[in-house]
């Protein structure tokens, strides 16, 4: 009997054409050709070796990474050149040519002889001259955004967070950087293990563009949901994705949803029933803002739990499908895509829980993308 390993090489290796074929006439209007992303990924789902970051339908140029990467994103100047953070606890930032796969710039903290991890997220400012990321201190794991010369990944200056654990950090539209303070203290010594979890702190901060001073906090009402990732609709509402700390979190009779929408009040939970509420389980792994039919829609995936979950921008509650190991969620024209670390690539409607189409890959997608 074949594994499902073997399932997914021979499906992988089938022409476009044959996967499409068998698809609903909708989707197969609305995919014409498996769409690019730029992402990473590992050799093999279940004992990866290798890693690798580059255009997910163009393999043979893949840029080899020293270790697991986490987010990348295109360098803002066009050149066809890409930026990819390691995972945390990270010690690389990358800039490489994506066509040739050559490296073109690299920050290493060991090289650089800093105090400080890599943290795994980053973004670039508005006018592409700086790259900013999440660090923490090695000696007290206070958190950190670095910035940095967004050609030669030079690092320039370091700004507090306000906290500790900062992960996502995105430059809103109006200039603020926002940062995910996750809230877990976590040390090298100890390498990821958790160890404040009694005392957390999670917030999302708003930082000043131009000197880093946090301009505002917001917390989510349980202290046990750790912020981690956040998106931004085009109406310019915000919204984050948690994970759930308390030592209760499998009891869906506490509403601790995985989403919550930035208000003035601080970051009020989405609508979820108990059923919503095990069906997504207490980790959430991105979370990305796509135009519905009527607004704005954000999409959450519960990665645990292989859940894919939509909101609607007020916080009312869509509907969920079944997603195995999915991960990354990124907007498209036609809606979003998502991607599972056993190797499946997911089109997924606009405001439904439904699969327009689906792709699967002999390698295994990790946990971040954009569109290639």
């Amino acid at each position: 009997m074949a594994t499902d390993l073997q399932r997914r090489r021979l499906l992988a290796a089938l022409p476009a054409g044959f996967i499409l074929a068998h698809l609903p006439a909708p989707a197969r209007a609305a995919f014409a050709a498996e769409p690019a992303l730029l992402t990473c990924w590992a050799d093999s789902p279940s004992r990866p070796r290798h890693f690798f970051a580059g255009r997910s339908t163009d393999i043979s140029h893949a840029f080899e990474l020293p270790a697991r990467g986490h987010e990348l994103a295109w360098h803002p100047s066009g050149d066809g050149s890409a930026v990819v953070a390691a995972r945390r606890p990270g010690r690389f930032l990358l800039r490489w040519d994506v066509a040739s796969g050559q490296q073109l710039a690299a920050f290493d903290v060991y090289d650089a002889d800093e105090d400080i991890r890599l943290e795994g997220h980053l973004s670039f400012s508005r006018d592409g001259r700086l790259l900013f990321a999440t660090e923490s201190e090695l000696i007290n794991g206070h958190g950190r955004v670095g910035v940095y010369d967004a050609l030669t990944l030079q690092r320039l200056a370091a700004w507090p967070t306000g906290g500790l654990g900062p992960h996502a950090l995105m430059q809103l539209t109006d200039g603020r950087i926002a940062v995910a303070n996750g809230g877990i203290l976590t040390l090298p010594e100890t390498g990821r293990l958790k160890r404040n979890l009694d005392s957390m702190d999670p917030t999302l901060a708003l930082l000043d563009p131009e000197d880093g001073r946090v301009l505002a906090q917001y917390r989510v009402p349980d202290p046990w949901m750790s912020v981690r990732h956040i998106a931004q609709a085009a109406d310019g509402r915000i919204a984050v994705s948690l994970q759930n700390e308390a030592g209760d979190a499998a009891d869906t009779t506490r509403a601790r949803p995985l989403f919550a929408l930035l208000t003035d009040e601080g970051l009020r939970y989405g609508t979820a029933t108990p059923e919503v509420l095990a069906a997504c389980g207490g980790y959430a792994g991105d979370i990305v803002a796509i135009d519905g039919p009527t607004g704005p829609v954000f999409a959450v995936s519960c990665s645990v739990a292989g859940t894919l979950a939509l909101w609607e921008a007020d916080g009312s509650f869509i509907g969920h499908l079944p997603t195995p190991g999915v991960c990354a969620l990124t907007a498209t024209r036609g809606g979003l895509l998502a991607t599972g670390d056993g190797g499946d690539l997911w089109a997924v409607a606009p405001g439904e829980a439904r699969a327009q189409a689906h792709w699967p890959h002999a390698f295994a997608f990790d946990n971040h993308a954009r569109p290639g």
